[in-house]
């Protein structure tokens, strides 16, 4: 059974030769899927032995991107094991390929392996906890390919689908030893960017300004967040990148500036954007005014004093001597 990385890329220059030499450490073969990148990482990634560069002319959605890279390892002989990952993810290589070394034998086709899935946040040494959505969790990562299971296919504009082929699984194996590192949220700025562009991208495809606010309302920057020190196991032998690329400008904001000249930034005024200084001054310059985003979907004050109230309740509960 080979290990097969699968890898869609636009633009990663950033992370690409800390993600790279993850992979090589505990892959057979390393399947990018480049989307039109400007910024060197193709040629990172013509550095690594272990890797098999698909270079696309054009720049698709990530969730397409899987589909040709699934097809891509389907090309290879046998039971393979795909770990289906992005750029921005790290794993301790040593601690996969021992237990990939170990369960071999025991990962039938058309097994599913959620693992531990943690969030760094603004720095390489912390990790956010004690959050639902951001907190540590299991997420289904890898597949024991039995060449059946397939994504749906029929929904060509969704951003968000699983990672990996869930209809069809035989058995899914918890896996919280395997410990898969966000790097995402080290960037502060560019996140909140990489946000706004997925509000902006969905908000072109035609969904409400209320639903895509809701749906991203998480991510807004929350000066409370708990973190925790990160424990050296989860990055035995991995290297970081260096974050002052953070204040660099990204694809995303090129993008999104680009929308903006050809829509105005007007039409965005719904989106809950304008908390990214160089969106709000571009909408300021265009319309004479502050922006007045779409938060319909927040619940009413009174609702949100009680939802507070409970809050409060439950962290003195918590604090209380056992």
């Amino acid at each position: 059974m080979k290990i097969i990385g699968l890898v869609p890329v636009r633009n990663e220059a950033w992370i690409l030769p800390h993600s790279l030499a993850c992979l090589s450490g505990f892959c057979d073969v390393v399947i990018v899927s480049d989307q039109n990148s400007d910024d060197g990482s193709r040629e990172i990634c013509r550095t690594f032995p272990k890797v098999v560069l698909l270079e696309s002319s054009e720049c698709r959605i990530s969730t397409q991107v899987r589909w040709h890279l699934l097809d891509a390892a389907r090309g290879y002989d046998g039971v393979n094991l795909l770990w289906c990952t992005d750029a921005d993810e790290l794993i301790a290589p040593r601690t996969a390929r021992a237990f990939f070394d170990a369960r071999g034998h025991t990962l039938t086709p058309g097994t599913v392996i959620e693992c531990m899935y943690a969030h760094l946040w603004h720095r390489p040494d912390r990790y956010r906890e004690f959050d639902w959505r951001y907190g540590p969790h299991l997420k289904p990562l890898a597949l024991v390919d039995d060449r059946r299971m397939d994504y749906d296919r029929s929904r060509l504009l969704s951003i968000h689908e699983p990672r990996v082929p869930l209809d069809g699984a035989v058995a899914t194996i918890q896996a919280p030893e395997l410990r898969v590192l966000h790097l995402q949220w080290l960037l502060a700025e560019r996140t909140q960017m990489r946000q706004a562009w997925y509000r902006c991208r969905e908000w072109l495809d035609g969904k409400a300004a209320a639903e895509i606010n809701e749906m991203y309302s998480g991510t807004l920057p929350d000066p409370r967040a708990r973190t925790a020190p990160l424990p050296a196991e989860w990055a035995d032998g991995l290297t970081f990148p260096d974050l002052a690329i953070d204040r660099q400008q990204s694809w995303n904001e090129r993008d999104i500036l680009g929308w903006f000249g050809e829509r105005t930034p007007a039409f965005f005024e719904p989106l809950e954007i304008w908390h990214i200084p160089v969106l709000r001054k571009a909408f300021e310059r265009s319309a004479g005014r502050r922006p007045v985003p779409d938060r319909s979907y927040r619940p009413s004050w009174p609702v949100r004093a009680r939802h507070f109230g409970k809050r409060l309740a439950a962290a003195a509960r918590r604090r209380l001597p056992l």
